[in-house]
């Protein structure tokens, strides 16, 4: 059998419990951060779980959980749909709130994401995008493309991963996400949108985004030696996840809406021209924060 073509020895996400002591200094052990950077190099992603203070979780949920149903009757919020079939997947972007009083350092800055970005990334990675995704409760069987969180050719070495936090525990009962261990070392010609003849030049620019996603014969081929996996995931955990890895949002069948923030977050030499732009009321907090 090809050396690609084994089965993986690792099949489950791996999870870093950090203590208390850790969450409080913001730094990890030299055993769990040397666990958690050959996760992240090894699958493309790691939790770090007992990361965020349950009572910040329970505030940002509540709040979110109470805009989620209000946006979704909006014409301007976006949806991350992606089907292959067309069906809604109920799932759209839903940043955090921009309150200062509400912009908790244990997420905008969580301290032990950053000790183990700095190995990663290297020194001073860049935050370039700041978002949210909720997976709507009462959706059954519909679900994203499998794909990663680019479009564009890119360097095979670690140079961007998105920090997610989880405002509840996940699971499959309520939409945890679809991921594909270890497909982040693949290459841009493993996406379906990889060459210019890949899109009519004519096609709407919705046409031109759903053929985004990873080439159904290699994730099919994939899965007879790695299939994918639907974690379950603790409230105040966050995960870092390469942007290369291949993954997809499911359905979330419970009544609840599911509700996961993002951070992205490059490295300085990466020279990303995305910008956050932040209310003025915010400039105090995030000037403490740099």
């Amino acid at each position: 059998m090809a050396a690609e073509a084994m089965p993986l020895q690792h099949q489950q996400i791996t999870t870093v419990h950090l203590s208390d002591k850790e969450r409080t200094l913001g730094s990890l052990t030299d055993e769990n951060l040397g666990i958690a950077v050959s996760a992240i190099h090894r699958d493309g992603i790691v939790v770090l779980e007992n990361a965020v203070p349950a009572e910040h979780c329970d505030t940002l949920n509540n709040i979110l959980m109470r805009e989620a149903e209000s946006m979704a009757k909006l014409p301007t919020t976006h949806f991350n749909e992606n089907s292959i079939d067309g069906k809604s997947t109920g799932n759209m972007s839903q940043g955090p709130p921009l309150d200062p009083a509400l912009m908790y350092t244990s997420i905008w800055a969580n301290q032990p994401a950053a000790h183990v970005l700095s190995y990663v990334l290297g020194p001073n990675p860049r935050v370039n995008f700041v978002n949210g995704n909720t997976a709507l409760g009462g959706f059954n069987g519909a679900r994203q493309r499998v794909h990663a969180d680019l479009s564009f050719n890119h360097a095979r070495l670690p140079w961007g991963i998105v920090t997610n936090y989880y405002l509840m525990d996940v699971s499959p009962a309520n939409g945890s996400t679809e991921i594909w261990l270890a497909s982040h070392q693949g290459s841009f010609a493993d996406h379906r949108n990889c060459f210019v003849d890949d899109v009519d030049e004519d096609s709407s620019e919705e046409a031109k985004i759903a053929v985004f996603g990873i080439k159904e014969e290699l994730y099919e081929a994939r899965r007879k030696w790695a299939p994918p996996i639907q974690p379950v995931v603790k409230k105040g955990s966050v995960i870092l996840r390469d942007l290369k890895l291949w993954h997809a949002g499911l359905c979330n069948p419970s009544p609840d809406p599911r509700i996961m923030l993002a951070f992205v977050h490059t490295s300085s030499w990466y020279h990303c021209p995305t910008k956050v732009v932040l209310p003025e009321s915010a400039r105090e907090l995030i000037s403490c924060l740099s």
